[in-house]
């Protein structure tokens, strides 16, 4: 059956391949007693554990599993552990989700979390050490997350072409790895300006740091399941079991799942339009 369906015509052929495809690896895949997951690294890797630990914690308990955690460096890391069925669930954001959707369509996203405005959708913002002064006349100092990161090189670009009419391309700038660290270091003078995520940014606000710029909002961050090494089943289980956890449990629990979550839908996404040939995989610093 799966063969034969590759005949149909070729305004149809894309999009049956791609479901009889999925249907076809769903068949062979059976339900795993262990889940292996990976969050982004946007913080330091206690923190980013420490983040999930309530709701898998949750996870376990309803459906008597162990999860395990992959933790990455690299953004890149993940999506290709992702693709090589290495990692069952991550937790990703809009640029390195459909970046992976772009070149592996056996995912399926499963909730997005909210923020704290109670809306699941965030900023990228630019910021700056108070008492620094930024001279846009001359050559600046930039910091970024990650190239895959959504407040990396992407939006960083844009914001500061959009409100102040430079071009990234034409500063120094480097990747950090985290947001955190591209925060920490425009407080450290290493750089003048650094993208990251609003929430992270604001925590630093009584430091010093302040916001010059901020994007539109973005859709949020979200679980995307691999649906090459997890059942039917077993996806819409864990979905059904997070989109019905009591406000009263949630609301206790600290770090990014306080706040609660939507269900998701990869069409969220698809207001994300990117050239990934155009993000620069290194910085230009030396």
């Amino acid at each position: 059956m799966c063969h034969k369906r590759l005949n149909m015509t070729k305004s149809k052929n894309t999009t049956v391949f791609v479901i009889l495809s999925l249907l076809c690896f769903m068949v062979g895949v059976h339900a795993k007693d262990t889940i292996n997951f990976a969050p982004l690294p946007m913080k330091n890797a206690t923190k980013n554990i420490q983040d999930f630990v309530p709701i898998n914690s949750y996870l376990k308990q309803k459906l008597n599993i162990n999860i395990n955690y992959v933790y990455k460096n690299n953004y890149q890391d993940i999506l290709d552990s992702f693709v090589n069925g290495d990692i069952d669930i991550a937790y990703l954001g809009p640029l390195p989700l459909v970046s992976l959707h772009q070149k592996y369509p056996y995912l399926k996203p499963i909730i997005t979390f909210n923020q704290k405005n109670g809306s699941e959708k965030y900023r990228c913002v630019l910021t700056k050490f108070k008492k620094d002064k930024f001279d846009i006349t001359k050559r600046f100092k930039v910091a970024l997350t990650q190239p895959l990161s959504t407040c990396g090189y992407f939006m960083t670009q844009k914001l500061l072409k959009d409100n102040f009419g430079v071009e990234l391309k034409n500063q120094y700038y480097d990747y950090t790895m985290s947001h955190s660290n591209a925060i920490l270091g425009s407080l450290s003078g290493e750089f003048l300006i650094a993208g990251a995520k609003d929430s992270i940014a604001k925590k630093y606000n009584s430091i010093g740091i302040e916001i010059i710029a901020q994007s539109e909002y973005l859709p949020g961050f979200t679980l995307v399941a691999n649906t090459k090494t997890l059942t039917f089943k077993q996806i819409t289980q864990i979905q059904d079991i997070l989109l019905d956890i009591p406000s009263k449990v949630y609301k206790s629990w600290k770090g990014i799942s306080s706040k609660g979550f939507v269900k998701a839908s990869i069409n969220d996404y698809d207001v994300i339009d990117v050239d990934f040939k155009k993000i620069p995989l290194k910085g230009n610093m030396k």
